[in-house]
């Protein structure tokens, strides 16, 4: 997970399920889901991303989906709620590119609540309740096969106390 992002994750316990769950990753196998708050409204209301993300010819430390060249990514999104300046977004990625979701949603114009590096920060956001400190970007699901057993696993990680503070703000301000 990117710093400043909350959610579930794996670790291995040994080096043959680490290859086990590389593998996983790597051909898609994972399903990873995940819960952002976006600045604005996307339209449409679902829709799926497709670019190369690659590192940005301006700053090394970002990543970027206008790259001269770079890998593919894949992130499927759809509104779950939307309050004006803010929108609560359901995020599916296929791949794993780093910053993907961050990337991808400051591509279609809706970047990431929070976020210094691909979005505004909290720049726009005066007239939210509860301002993020961080990117609003949660990892709420992950399944994929047991390394050893192959048997399905899904986890689902609750959100923390800051995302369920500025949700509440939001659906107290203005109702869906």
């Amino acid at each position: 997970l990117d710093k400043d992002t909350s959610g579930a994750l794996v670790a291995a316990k040994n080096g043959p399920a680490m290859a086990n769950l590389v593998e996983q990753f790597k051909t898609g196998r994972v399903r990873k889901e995940y819960l952002a708050v976006v600045h604005g409204k996307p339209a449409p209301a679902a829709g799926t991303v497709k670019t190369l993300i690659g590192r940005s010819s301006h700053d090394r430390k970002k990543m970027s989906a206008k790259p001269s060249s770079g890998r593919p990514a894949v992130t499927h999104y759809r509104v779950e709620e939307s309050w004006g300046e803010l929108s609560l977004l359901r995020v599916r990625i296929e791949t794993g590119r780093t910053h993907q979701i961050r990337v991808h949603m400051a591509h279609i114009g809706h970047p990431v609540a929070g976020d210094r590096q691909y979005g505004r920060g909290n720049r726009g956001l005066e007239g939210v309740p509860a301002r993020p400190e961080r990117q609003m970007l949660h990892a709420a699901t992950l399944a994929f096969a047991h390394p050893r057993t192959g048997k399905p696993l899904e986890f689902h990680a609750p959100l923390p106390p800051d995302f369920c503070d500025l949700l509440a703000a939001c659906r107290a301000a203005k109702p869906r």
